[in-house]
Parts: C-alpha cells; structure tokens; sequence
C-alpha cells in the first residue's frame, strides 16, 4: 500500500513568522507606481510588466501557505485509485483532492499543492490582467472627445467581458470542483459556457476590426448569425458530453469537436487574411501598412498557440510519456490554460492595432460596425441562452445523479 500523502499544517510560531515575512514582502513589491506607469500610454510596457509581475509572483507563491493559517483540519491527497474512474486524469497519479470537501478546504486546496492549484491560478491571474487592461483601455475611450468613440468601441469591449468570463469561469470551477460530484457537473457547464460566449465575442471582434474588406463587406448576419449558432450548439454537446454520455473517450471527443468548430469557423476570415498578408507581404490589401502587418503578425501568433493549445487537450502530454512526472506541474491541463490565455493576449493586442490603424478607413467606407443588433442585444441573448443551457443541464444531474459517486475502499483499484 502507497503511503499517503497529506498536507502538512504549519506550527503558530512559523506562521506567525511567516505572515509578517509575507507582509513585509507584499509591501515591498506591490507595484503601485508600476500600475500608474501601465496607465498612462507613454511610459506603458505591458510585456516587461507581465514578466516583473510574474516573477514577483513566484517570490511570494511559496511563502503563502506558510503565511496563511487555515481553521481546517490537514486534508489528504489521493492516488489515482482511490477515486471514480470519471475523476482520473491519463498519466496523473498523485494529488487527486477528495471529491467531497467543504468550501473552506476547497479555499485551503488552492494554496497547497495538488493537480488542480496551478489550473485555479493559471486562469485567476489573466482574469484579474484582463479586468486591469480592460479599465485602462475604457478610460482611454472614454477620454477621447469623439462622439464616435464609444460605438466604434462597443464590439471590442463586448470582446473584453468575454475574455475576463472564460478564465473566471474556468479558474471558479477548477477551484471549487471539489465540492460535490453535482456541483462539479454545474461548475464544467459553467466552464463550457463561458468558453462558447467567447467564441461569439471573438467573432464579434473579428468582424468589427479584423477581417479583410472583402469579408467587411458581406452581410454581418451569415458570419456573426453562425457565430450565434455555433456558440449555442457548442455549449448544449459539451454539457451533454458530461450529463448523459458515460464513455470517457466520447467525452474528450465531443468536447474537442466542440470547441473546435466554432473556432475554425470564426478564424476562416482571419486564415484568409493571413494567407493574403504572407503570400504577397507588399502588394496586399490586407496589409498595406507595416502597423497592419504587425497586427496580423500578432493573429498568426495568436493561431499558432491556439493550435498548440488544441494540441496539448487531446494529447495529454507531457504526462502520457512520463506517467506520475508531472501531476502537480507541467500537466496538459496547466499547458492548455497558459497556451489559452496567451493566444487570447495575442488577439487582443492585435485586435488594438487594427482598431486604431483601420479606423478611418472602415468609419469612411461604411463596413464599421454601427449597429446596435449584433454588439449590445445579440450578446444579451447568447449570454441568457448559455445561463438556460446550464440551469437545463444543471437540473438535469440534480434530479438524475447522486450527491457524490461511491468511493472504494483505498486499498483496493475501482473497476
């Protein structure tokens, strides 16, 4: 028999050494002037902020359990037997969290080390990034004496609330998973909504700033109508991919096809441009300026680590070559949330630059997106659609499935 694994509670005197250690140091680096740099457009550097924040982050990290006194009892990490079959993770063998758990140990997991911390914090950070960046960019338009502004602005802000929704979703249901075997299915369904309402929100920025002007000029309702469809679609197979199919390879299957056509439909525009743009770099009317060029050198950016994205989800490596290596850090799972956020962050800086570089030009030839049907109303609908797919669902696996799935005993291998 494996010996277990447990958190291991810190004593008072270190913790209380600890937490004033971690004030200290919070203090220290808690970068209030580097916000206000970050505001202002002339002095802001968001690629040297991301890396001064993120190695700060990894200073501090480490010290907070022992700075963090928790009024809970040591909670033990299983191994991949002693929990359900639908619970286990290939090439993940160590540091499942029990299925059940209480609210506040699911708040004392996210600071001790099991396989799902770094999928809470990989999507908790960006979301607060994306809020930041968010506020700083409504305050820029908001500035602007041009009456345009703001409804030139709408799609991409519509854009922003959906990116700061998939990462929060995601980050919520990886955090708090652990609560219950129902509460885990309505938590997923969130998830997968979330995600479906970003790929509308990407459509929706896609046509508003980024396609070719021969794609600008088609009608919006065929391109942004799919989108909508798509979307819904996508949300209903991956929630049924959980609450009724039973087979764990169908599951990844759907859920892979799931997300995979609406993103393959929203960048077929976007892949048109790119092609134009590379194939013929100086007479292309995709990018006929060297910003334009930038632009859509952050979107291929952007598609090649969404791809590695869709790749690192269905092939579950590094941890299929190395079986038990990487339960804790380096799963798929954590590749898979920094691809995603970093593809989003190519987007939307590619996105800006287009804004503003095409601005003029789309505003004059009339293919900006005025209207207030597809960016203020449309959004509206998709988003009450995803909330009715999820309580649908939801009600689903309450009337249909137990509180919690019977455990076996850990000496023994389930199935």
């Amino acid at each position: 028999m494996k010996k277990e694994h447990y958190y291991t509670p810190s004593s008072s005197a270190s913790t209380t050494s600890g937490w004033t250690a971690g004030r200290r140091r919070f203090a220290d680096w808690l970068p209030w002037k580097l916000f206000q740099d970050q505001m202002n457009p002339d002095k802001a550097n968001h690629g040297w902020f991301i890396g001064r924040y993120a190695r700060e982050c990894l200073h501090i990290l480490p010290k907070l359990p022992a700075a963090l006194k928790w009024p809970v009892a040591p909670t033990s990490v299983l191994e991949w037997h002693q929990v359900d079959e639908s619970l286990r993770e290939p090439g993940i063998y160590y540091g499942y969290r029990p299925e059940v758990s209480s609210w506040t140990e699911c708040c004392h997991s996210l600071f001790t080390a099991n396989n799902e911390t770094l999928n809470f914090w990989t999507h908790f950070f960006p979301t607060v990034f994306f809020i930041w960046r968010t506020v700083q960019l409504a305050d820029q338009w908001n500035s602007k004496s041009d009456g345009l502004s703001s409804d030139y602005a709408q799609p991409f802000l519509i854009y922003m609330f959906s990116a700061i929704l998939y990462p929060l979703m995601s980050a919520i249901a990886h955090g708090f998973s652990a609560l219950s075997h129902r509460a885990r299915a309505v938590l997923f369904f969130m998830d997968y909504a979330a995600i479906n309402f970003y790929a509308y929100g990407s459509g929706l920025l896609y046509r508003a700033y980024v396609l070719p002007d021969s794609w600008m000029q088609m009608d919006a309702n065929i391109y942004l109508g799919m989108c909508v469809f798509l979307s819904l679609a996508s949300t209903t197979l991956t929630c049924t991919s959980r609450a009724i199919v039973r087979d764990v390879v169908a599951q990844r299957l759907m859920r892979l096809a799931a997300f995979t056509l609406p993103y393959i439909w929203v960048s077929i525009p976007l892949f048109v441009r790119l092609f134009d743009c590379f194939r013929y770099v100086e007479a292309s009317s995709s990018c006929p300026t060297a910003d334009a060029l930038r632009a859509t050198k952050l979107h291929l950016c952007q598609v090649i680590v969404a791809l590695l994205a869709s790749f690192c989800y269905a092939s579950h490596l590094p941890e299929r070559i190395l079986p038990g290596k990487f339960d804790y850090v380096g799963h798929s799972h954590n590749l898979l949330h920094i691809c995603g956020v970093t593809a989003t962050l190519f987007q939307m800086e590619g996105a800006l630059i287009d804004m503003d570089v095409r601005r003029s030009h789309l505003i004059e030839n009339q293919l900006a997106m005025m209207d207030p049907f597809w960016d203020q109303w449309i959004p509206l609908v998709v988003l009450l659609g995803h909330v009715l797919l999820v309580a649908v669902f939801g009600l689903y696996i309450y009337w249909n499935e137990p509180q919690t799935i019977p455990t076996c005993n850990q000496n023994k291998k389930c199935h």
